[in-house]
């Protein structure tokens, strides 16, 4: 059987923060939570999502809200 579904990763400063994720709109919103903990932690946060089929996008948080790059 052919599994042709995307699979993504989430890394948070070049660190694996998760994996094997299915759904992106469950990954924005997970990065979120994390940008406003990092945030409220006054750390800086640099986020990458990577997909199995070749998905990437990356971005950094600005007051807890993540800004994606193009």
């Amino acid at each position: 059987m052919n599994d042709s579904k995307q699979k993504y990763s989430i890394y948070r400063d070049n660190d694996l923060i998760a994996s094997d994720l299915l759904s992106l709109p469950l990954i924005m919103k997970f990065i979120r939570k994390d940008a406003l903990k990092e945030h409220s932690q006054g750390r800086p946060a640099f986020y990458m999502i990577t997909g199995s089929l070749g998905f990437k996008r990356s971005g950094s948080h600005l007051k807890g809200r993540v800004v994606w790059d193009g």
